[in-house]
This record gives structure tokens, sequence and C-alpha cells, in this order.
């Protein structure tokens, strides 16, 4: 490979009879770098692999937004880790311990690996209602105070693959040093108590856990939590802690988080997986990748169907038309226009329906609207994925940032100095 240095991990935690393969092909010898890896060894899909720079499938209550199971399997047949979160589920908790079943056979995702996070990515976390040893979850019902022993029950009960360890990550660029003194030191007991329940538990000592790096934007409080954690017995690590979730996630720059990145990343060890919860925009997902994150959720893409917008920042500008990253279907200028989002698009929406008709849809507020954008963001989004690894491999990764920069340039240049 051009460039580049071949390093394999075989990673052995202990007491788990679960091994994570991570294979890391990177192109320059610093640890902050886009890489390819493998992460496998799961111990209900043993057989199953996953590519990373790698997407999360977001899902409430188990479900993709907007989506059948059949439907999902229309727009790609390949396995998919999901992304699964506390407060979009925690609803069915006493079901699931009443039935003795595992969460993914009750939402009849069986098919799939699963990661349990502590908060929706999708929606903005109410800050504050923090406690001494416990967390704030926020369910359709309102507020649930979690400890560490509640939270391991459900986690328990849930039995999920991969799931982050409960954690205070109610901190942005905002956050003064003493609320972010506190995360740290309540998130570091906060995994002490999940690890120890996790290593002596049967149920849950083959499956992944993750730790959360905090710190807010505070270096030396990151380290703090970085040398806390890295020892320890984790598939790997969660950097959280930058923002509070929700849309408005789409509008923090990469200059603004660029620097407490890099240097949490400069300081995790490189043979285990670093994720990124939230709503970032592509261009930020770029530029992530390029300073070490290997894995993201798909939030932004949900987001943008709720918002009644298609991505077109893949698309071929000579071939579609295409200079902006999105298209509202909302705009009466596609009343009449009957070509589909994306002449290039493969998906089923593209290949079967018009902008005038998902304009029809929006503006008569049918359902179906929401369902064939969901399919075609989701799409678009899984290939630019596809395009990520692949333009890792083939050395065209950086020509891929500046297609994609190009398309939001505009948004980049409206974004405030400090957004949360």
């Amino acid at each position: 490979m051009r460039n580049g240095i071949c390093v394999v991990y075989k990673i052995y935690y202990g007491v788990y009879d679960l091994y994570f393969l991570f294979i890391i092909f990177k192109y320059i010898s610093s640890r902050c770098a886009a890489r390819i890896g493998t992460l496998s060894g799961f111990e209900r899909m043993p057989n199953i692999s996953f590519e990373t720079p790698l997407l999360l499938i977001y899902t409430k209550g188990g479900s993709i937004p907007h989506l059948t199971k059949d439907v999902f399997k229309m727009i790609t047949l390949e396995q998919q880790l999901l992304s699964v979160s506390l407060p979009s589920t925690i609803l069915m908790t006493d079901v699931i311990k009443e039935f003795n079943t595992s969460f993914a056979d009750f939402v009849s995702m069986k098919e799939y690996i699963n990661l349990l996070s502590i908060q929706d990515p999708a929606y903005a976390t109410n800050p504050g209602f923090q406690q001494l040893d416990s967390i704030s979850i926020w369910a359709r019902t309102g507020r649930i105070v979690f400890t560490a022993k509640k939270y391991m029950e459900l986690v328990q009960a849930y039995k999920p693959d991969l799931y982050v360890a409960l954690c205070d990550g109610d901190t942005n660029i905002n956050s003064k040093a003493k609320r972010v003194s506190k995360a740290v030191l309540r998130s570091k007991t906060l995994l002490e108590q999940c690890l120890d329940i996790h290593l002596h538990s049967d149920t849950l000592k083959s499956k992944g856990i993750l730790g959360p790096v905090e710190g807010g934007y505070n270096l030396e409080a990151r380290e703090e939590s970085i040398n806390y954690l890295k020892d320890k017995p984790l598939a790997g690590f969660v950097i959280d802690g930058l923002h509070n979730n929700g849309p408005s996630v789409q509008n923090i720059s990469t200059e603004q988080i660029k620097q407490v990145v890099q240097h949490t990343i400069n300081l995790l060890p490189t043979d285990k997986i670093r994720v990124s919860m939230g709503c970032w925009n592509p261009v930020t997902v770029l530029d992530l990748i390029e300073l070490g994150v290997d894995i993201f959720d798909s939030s932004y893409p949900f987001v943008m169907t709720e918002e009644s917008q298609a991505l077109t920042f893949m698309c071929d500008h000579d071939i579609c038309g295409n200079d902006q990253y999105k298209i509202s279907i909302s705009e009466k200028r596609y009343k009449d226009d009957l070509s589909p989002i994306c002449r290039k698009c493969e998906c089923l929406t593209c290949q079967n329906h018009t902008r005038a008709y998902l304009h029809h849809l929006h503006h008569t507020k049918e359902m179906l609207g929401l369902v064939l954008l969901m399919i075609h963001n989701t799409h678009h989004y899984l290939q630019f994925f596809i395009a990520i690894r692949d333009g890792i491999k083939n050395g065209t990764f950086n020509q891929l940032q500046t297609k994609i920069r190009l398309k939001y340039t505009s948004l980049n240049s409206e974004l405030p100095p400090t957004t949360v």
C-alpha cells in the first residue's frame, strides 16, 4: 500500500471469551490519521465483521425511523451495526425483563449487531440534573434517574453486543471548569462501578464495554480521563462531552473541536476503536476521520429527513446538476420538477419517484414522504462511508474531502464562532 504502514492487533481482554481483531492500515505513521480497521469477534455472531470507518445505523426503539425492517433490507443487504439509545428504549425494559429475552430479539432485529448508547444523538439532551452518583435520562414520560447498578441491570436485560458505560457527558464548549471537573470525576466513578459488575456477570463478560472520554474542551481534564481509562479492559473509547446532542451539532465546525479531539486521540491507545456520537455534518465527519476517529452514527440523515431535506452532497454536479449539499423538497420550485433527487442515485426513491411527487407528499402531509426521504438519505450516507473507506485505501481521501467541502462551503461560512 502506497506510503502505508500495516499493523495487525489481536486484543484479548482477560476474562473475556471475546476478542476484537482490529486491523489498521495507516497512510502516515501518526496517531492522528485516517485509518482502515476491522471490528469482529462478537460472541452472538462470531462470523460478522465490520470495516471502519464505520457508520452506526441510528434507531429509535430499536427500529430505523420511518422504515420497516423489510424496507431497510431493500436499502442494503450488508450487515449493519445498529445504534440503540437509552432514552428511546427505556420504556421497554420491564417487558423485556418479563419475557426474559434480549433487546435484539424483542424488537425483532436479531440479525443485526447493536450498540447501546447513553443519550439519543438526534435530540438535544436537557442540561443539568446530574447528581453525585447518578445520571438523568429523559424519556417520553419525563426524567429517569440511573445509578450504575440500575443501568447495569438494564444492560444485563438488554444483552447488547456493545455498550457505553454510564457517564456524565453533559458538557460543551461553554462549560465551566467546575462542571467539567465534576463530569470527569462522576464518569470515572460510574465506569468503575459498571466495569466491576460487567466483569463479574456471566451475561456480560463476553460483551464489549466502551469507556467514555470526558473533559469537555479542557485538555488537562481530557488527559485525566484518559489516564484512568487507557489500561482498563475496554473494547474502545467514546469521545464524549463535546456537545449536548441534537440537530445543532451539525453546525459545530472542525475548528472548534480539532484541538481537543487531536489531543484526545494522541493519548488514546491505537489498538482500540474510537467512537464519536452526534449529528456531525459530513465535512466534520471527514475531518474527524482524518484525525483518527473510527465510528459515527447516522443521526444526521435522520435529522435531514425530519426537516424534509434530501441529501445531495455526494452527487456529481455534471450529471445531476446538484451543486448544494441538500435540497428542500418543500420549496415551490420542485412542484413541477419531474427529475429524481439525484439522477445518479440507485436508491429506491430516486429510481421510482420524482421531486414533484416528494413535494406533493410533503404538502399533503403523507407519511410516505418521510419514508421515501429516509430511504434516499440513508442510502446516500451509506454510500458516503463506502466512498470514505475506498478513499483511504486507494489514496483519494483528500480528493473526497475537497469535493464534499465545496458543497458545504456556504454552510461553513455561516457557522457562528461558538455553537453547541
